[in-house]
């Protein structure tokens, strides 16, 4: 199951911060944009560790003894 409100609220910032103009104050708007796009990427990074977290557990509930598969 994807959390689309967090890969909303991610595109948000990323688009807000593309808007500034460059060289503005704070963080620069490239590292901004920089950091955006490696939490996109380790976001959806962790979102297939977890799946496939989900789906060993699932593998494993399956097949173990008194699971679904032992009948």
């Amino acid at each position: 199951m994807h959390d689309f409100g967090r890969d909303y609220e991610i595109e948000r910032f990323r688009r807000s911060l593309a808007m500034l103009p460059t060289g503005a104050e704070a963080l620069k708007r490239e590292e901004a944009m920089a950091l955006l796009s490696r939490l996109r990427d380790v976001t959806a990074r962790l979102r297939r560790v977890e799946e496939g977290l989900r789906q060993l557990l699932a593998d494993e509930s399956a097949t173990a003894p008194g699971g679904p598969q032992s009948a």
